[in-house]
């Protein structure tokens, strides 16, 4: 979940207005006024443009998954909520510049002009920084899109430029949905794995250091989606968004799908991706030190620059925090990954609270746009946490339970989420030592050695990811026969793109081979 990130201008420049859009409407506002008063003219109107991802977009901030429909009134699945943090911070801005104004902010509804000033808002849950400047599919291997382009038919002088991108690329959607499926898995068959609490954790561990790469190109995306930026919006200043960490460094409390081990394993992976980010930044503003990008940092913009959700973190009382969110209606129409999309994404108490702090932060920063600084005695928000159903939840984890290969969906080619099965975590053979007497590149196959197949994982293929040490180095050593299958006692696998040392026990392996002493494991035609 990446190929580099291309340059804009040939198609940004194309889609962007070199000239505002459209004409502006004429003093008075269009926008509804109470009878008893007047829209004041306050400065200059300007406009604002937000690009991002699904923290960005709003993903989970409905507590009844109700979003910005489409035109039909069918679910828009970019899940635009009218409770996004910017949408918050944007909104309580207005009216302080319009102070005789009042809004009710609900997760479905969006208001995007105030007299003269304009949002364009495009953020879409699940883009990738490449969503920039190409359209977003809705699904794996679709052809319908979610969304459009993202730099395009957007003002080039806007005054504000907000980016909420990276997190896809590092590999947020993979990270989940190898999390939700070692839950989901019934361990079954004679050797158990120690429940799927092991299995989760191991899982989370190996899919961790297997994202590590993704997360060091990382830096180089974010450079270019900002010179892109750059390109569309030569004079605009950019607000760079860091994703707020929703768990705790460690001693994390469990949830009913994610064990407190997990989410510690978690917790290094996004702190990463944010220093990614601000290396992007720093990479960026290396080359153009005339652009200013500030960046709003959600994990210090609390009190004495302690995290926002601290003490909210998931599994805290009153989280912030979306858990497994399950939607079993959606599930059952065969859209699995979209059945759990706002899992693990702030609430609507987490997304308020987050832009509540942003409108403060782009008061500071923008002074000259917001004098008079938020006015959130004018607006009203009933945030309220998501609803769910014991009904739902048994309906949801029994129909997934029998179709875990749906719930992959999502996921990288090489996620850990496509080795997990009802046994236990169970790798091809071509993810460990290539032994194959028929190798392409001639030979006796090394035990312990790298893999050098072909890119793309799954049987047959080579794993893009997998050239890892194996403790012991001796596969004979470590696998056991044990009927129709080789029993798998205990392993560490480190090195190449697993950086720690990572052990998985009682893994299961099919189609067993021959093990031969000093050579390895012989898979025959």
């Amino acid at each position: 979940m990446f190929a580099a990130l291309g340059l804009l201008l040939p198609a940004a420049m194309a889609g962007a207005d070199p000239i505002p859009l459209p004409p502006r409407p004429p003093f008075p506002s269009v926008l509804p006024c109470p009878p008893t008063c007047v829209d004041l003219p306050g400065a200059d109107p300007y406009d604002a443009v937000v690009y991002g991802d699904s923290y960005t977009s709003g993903e989970g901030a409905s507590h009844d998954h109700m979003y910005l429909p489409k035109a039909d009134g069918t679910e828009d699945f970019r899940h635009q909520s009218g409770l996004a943090p910017f949408v918050v911070a944007w909104t309580a801005l207005e009216l302080g510049r319009f102070p005789f104004r009042r809004m009710t902010l609900t997760s479905n509804t969006m208001t995007t002009t105030f007299s003269r000033d304009r949002l364009f808002f495009k953020a879409s849950s699940g883009a990738l920084i490449k969503h920039l400047n190409e359209p977003q599919p809705d699904c794996d291997g679709c052809t319908a899109i979610r969304n459009e382009r993202q730099a395009v038919d957007v003002p080039t002088g806007a005054k504000i430029v907000y980016f909420g991108l990276g997190g896809n690329d590092a590999g947020f959607a993979s990270l989940v949905g190898t999390a939700v499926k070692a839950y989901l898995n019934p361990v079954s068959g004679i050797f158990t794995v120690g429940g799927w609490q092991q299995v989760q954790e191991q899982a989370v561990a190996a899919e961790v250091g297997r994202l590590q790469p993704q997360i060091d190109g990382l830096k180089d995306k974010v450079a270019n989606g900002l010179r892109d930026v750059r390109e569309t919006h030569p004079t605009t200043e950019i607000v760079v968004q860091l994703y707020p960490v929703p768990v705790k460094p460690s001693g994390n409390t469990g949830i009913r799908e994610l064990t407190g081990r997990s989410m510690d394993l978690m917790y290094p992976f996004a702190v990463k991706v944010n220093q990614a980010i601000r290396d992007g930044v720093a990479q960026f503003q290396s080359t153009f030190p005339a652009t200013k990008v500030h960046i709003f940092d959600p994990n210090t913009a609390g009190p004495n620059g302690t995290s926002l959700i601290a003490g909210h973190e998931l599994g805290q009382p009153d989280s912030y925090i979306q858990g497994l969110v399950r939607r079993p209606g959606i599930f059952w129409q065969g859209d699995y990954f979209k059945s759990y999309q706002e899992s693990f994404h702030p609430n609507e108490l987490g997304s308020v609270v987050v832009g509540r702090a942003l409108a403060t932060f782009l008061a500071g920063t923008f002074p000259s746009l917001f004098p008079k600084g938020p006015n959130f005695a004018a607006l009203t928000i009933n945030p309220q946490p998501l609803a769910t159903s014991d009904e739902d939840i048994q309906a949801f984890d029994q129909y997934a339970a029998a179709n875990l290969s749906q719930l992959c969906e999502g996921t990288d080619v090489d996620s850990m989420c496509r080795a997990i099965t009802p046994t236990g975590i169970v790798i091809q053979h071509d993810l460990w030592f290539n032994p194959n007497w028929h190798s392409p590149v001639g030979g006796d196959p090394t035990p312990g050695g790298s893999d050098t197949g072909s890119p793309g994982g799954g049987g047959g293929g080579g794993s893009t990811w997998n050239p890892v040490d194996y403790i012991p180095k001796d596969p004979c050593d470590i696998f056991k026969p044990v009927g129709d299958v080789w029993f798998f006692g205990d392993m560490q696998i480190q090195g190449g793109q697993v950086q720690t040392r990572t052990p998985i026990k009682n893994l299961m392996l099919f189609n067993p081979p021959k093990c031969i002493p000093g050579i390895g494991l012989v898979y025959y035609d």
